[in-house]
């Protein structure tokens, strides 16, 4: 039976095995891949986009409903929100610090729940501040706007469609 086997030949390294099966072409071709990827992966991390430019309130609010009303009536939507603008301010200032102390109060160890609970209620406060003199001003301003101003203004039936009403 020992006259059946064939002789064992021995096997080339695997480097001797690329060698033969590589050729300079593939190499450059196979460098030139690695390199193009490297670089992607590179200029991928490296280039961030910019975030958007901050827009505080009542900035926010009061573009994204002017858009959908004639210029007259985002006109008067502008002038009525400008004056308040420091006291906007104000209370956006006071809402930053109130999350500031909850996100403290949340890294401390062991977490006081108590504190935590009044520093959130805090903060809701103040946010309910926000909302109420927006919807202040906007009881203020509804009187002078035309009446598709104030169904923008309210969000009332038919304020989807504003792109097709035209802009006086």
């Amino acid at each position: 039976m020992s006259g059946l086997i064939a002789p064992h030949r021995p096997q080339p390294s695997l480097l001797a095995r690329l060698r033969q099966g590589m050729s300079l072409r593939r190499l450059a071709l196979l460098s030139l891949a690695l390199n193009l990827f490297l670089a992607a992966m590179l200029v991928g991390t490296t280039r961030k986009p910019a975030p958007p430019p901050y827009r505080p309130m009542p900035d926010r609010f009061v573009e994204h409903v002017a858009a959908g009303m004639s210029d007259a009536d985002a006109a008067r939507l502008r002038a009525i929100f400008e004056p308040l603008r420091p006291r906007y301010d104000a209370l956006t200032e006071d809402y930053r610090e109130e999350g500031q102390r909850v996100r403290s109060l949340l890294q401390a160890e062991p977490v006081d729940f108590d504190s935590l609970n009044a520093a959130i209620a805090a903060a809701r406060a103040k946010r309910r501040l926000i909302g109420e003199l927006t919807e202040q001003t906007v009881l203020l301003v509804l009187p002078d706007l035309s009446p598709a101003g104030r169904l923008r203004m309210v969000g009332g039936w038919g304020t989807a469609g504003t792109p097709d009403t035209p802009k006086k």
